[in-house]
């Protein structure tokens, strides 16, 4: 009885002395981690505005061992907290700009004032994730609604990078409907999009100028032809003469937007030209043909006029100097 008792006295000691023993390893970790905020946050080494000459900046990034630039130049790399100390002649506004190594961290260009009294100019970061893009064609490329380009991929796993938060963004492939989703960005983290990209209708259109006149004298030399497409296509492109006779022609490949293409119409007699394309998508086949007048009879001396400026200028500056 005497021994039994004793076992569970030693049992309830040995209870006791787990749960004394856990109690003390759980204060030492949070004394850990309260030492490590204290550390974090309070013990930063402090600048006392009051201690620096007059037209002082202290430039804060909380970015550390990063390069800030003045004005375009460079002015020195911020220390382990993140901070530069600039001195400047007078008073005056200026522009800072940080560049980081941390790929996930981007600083816009910034203004601000320097003032006789020392202060703390915080210049604000972008903190950026990782979009990661799945889609059936390519390239897509990637905007913000604002019309900023984000970057362009050209295949499966490849990522742009975006701001942190609930982002609309845009993708956009030629020839096809944009696609548009809110992606939620995590910081320096992956956020996969999958995208089902669908053709849009073939459409085509030709514009081409009314007349030129190829007589050399730098005025409407040449006939602009421009194809606008909303999809990428293949083709051909003809110049038919008034009696209906090919007299330039050329294979064209064209991308979804607009194509310019310039015939110079050398050795052609003056008249009333056809212009034709033929493009496919490679679903669907369209035909556009529009006319110009080649009219060599105006001479505007636009040349002469040209290289007279810019010879009487050369003179000018010559005597000048």
């Amino acid at each position: 009885m005497f021994l039994k008792g004793g076992v569970d006295m030693k049992i309830r000691l040995s209870k006791i002395s787990l749960v004394f023993l856990l109690l003390l390893v759980t204060s030492f970790g949070l004394a850990e981690i309260s030492f490590q905020i204290i550390i974090g946050f309070g013990n930063v080494p402090a600048i006392s505005l009051g201690d620096l000459p007059d037209y002082s900046v202290v430039i804060y990034t909380d970015e550390p061992f990063s390069a800030v630039y003045i004005d375009g130049t460079y002015a020195g790399t911020t220390d382990s907290f993140g901070r530069l100390v600039v001195r400047f002649s007078t008073e005056g506004y200026h522009t800072v700009w940080v560049v980081t190594s941390n790929k996930y961290v981007i600083y816009d260009r910034y203004y601000f004032r320097v003032e006789k009294t020392p202060r703390i100019v915080y210049v604000p970061s972008t903190r950026l994730g990782e979009v990661t893009v799945f889609s059936n064609v390519y390239p897509v490329s990637v905007y913000t609604t604002s019309g900023k380009l984000l970057g362009t991929v050209e295949k499966n796993g490849e990522k742009v990078l975006a701001p942190l938060g609930n982002q609309e963004l845009i993708f956009t492939c030629p020839g096809f409907a944009d696609q548009k989703q809110t992606v939620n960005v995590l910081y320096a983290k992956e956020t996969p999009v999958w995208l089902e990209f669908k053709p849009v209708p073939f459409k085509l259109e030709l514009v081409v100028m009314d007349k030129f006149s190829p007589n050399g004298d730098w005025h409407e030399d040449e006939c602009v032809i421009k194809i606008y497409s909303s999809r990428p296509a293949t083709g051909s492109i003809q110049s038919l003469d008034p009696s209906g006779i090919i007299v330039y022609e050329k294979s064209i490949k064209v991308g979804a937007g607009t194509t310019q293409i310039n015939w110079d119409g050398q050795g052609k007699a003056d008249g009333l030209y056809t212009v034709k394309v033929l493009l496919s998508d490679g679903i669907a086949t369209e035909e556009r043909v529009a006319q110009t007048s080649l009219d060599r009879s105006v001479y505007t001396y636009k040349k002469e006029i040209v290289i007279g400026t810019i010879i009487g200028m050369m003179l000018f500056i010559g005597y000048m100097i």
